[in-house]
């Protein structure tokens, strides 16, 4: 039998993933200001912090996927739904975030243009858009089909397609173009040390918030 949370620790856990939110928001206030940027850049780091988690979620919904087709065992399915959830929503906050992170540093003083001009000069953007529509595809066909196998398949499949997408996208000359490589890490330490907190509260939160999924699942099996 499958241990399930009782109400007050479903509390306990919810309370503690919205904490670890609020952490990250808090370093993400404790970023210095830059030279060209200033304060603008607090939002790019949050949300390319944001974004690390978010394909390490999806990398755990398609592990967890591909081990439930080859195992069977349900409660692996039950993660995978758990990191699914999580997941998607967090992809289209970080879309939006994406976009409105663009907006503000565009040549380092914003833009004027429509969001959709800013989004069409941007490799990086348009793929978080594409990627949006085919997880959207994906969840839509989840709400139609019973089999939970299929299901599970299409998170593996979905992860693996993000991760080469992606790869294509992010090593194509127009994209490096507009992004340096590696600018966190080639930051210092005022710029890392947030970076990597905002990283590790964001992902702690997302698999609380992954574990409160699945319980959900556990109580109605």
């Amino acid at each position: 039998m499958t241990r399930t949370l009782g109400p007050g620790a479903r509390i306990a856990v919810l309370v503690l993933g919205v904490a670890f939110v609020v952490a990250a928001l808090l370093l993400t206030r404790s970023i210095p200001a830059v030279e060209g940027l200033g304060d603008k850049v607090r939002l790019p780091i949050f949300h390319g912090g944001s974004t690390w988690v978010n394909l390490m979620t999806f990398g755990l919904t398609g592990v967890f996927g591909l081990a439930y087709v080859l195992s069977s065992r349900e409660d692996l399915y039950r993660w995978a739904a758990g990191f699914r959830g999580v997941s998607a929503t967090l992809w289209i906050a970080n879309t939006f975030l994406g976009v409105t992170a663009a907006m503000q540093t565009w040549d380092f003083t914003g833009s004027s243009q429509a969001p959709i001009s800013v989004i069409r000069q941007d490799p990086r953007l348009m793929a978080q858009f594409q990627l949006l529509a085919i997880l959207a595809i994906v969840l839509i066909v989840d709400s139609l089909i019973e089999s939970r196998k299929i299901r599970a398949f299409l998170d593996f499949a979905f992860a693996t397609t993000m991760g080469i997408w992606l790869w294509i996208v992010l090593s194509s000359p127009a994209a490096r173009s507009l992004h340096p490589d590696n600018p966190v890490l080639n930051s210092g330490s005022e710029i890392q040390t947030p970076f990597f907190g905002i990283v590790g509260c964001m992902f702690v939160a997302m698999c609380l918030f992954a574990w409160l999924v699945r319980d959900r699942i556990a109580r109605t099996d």
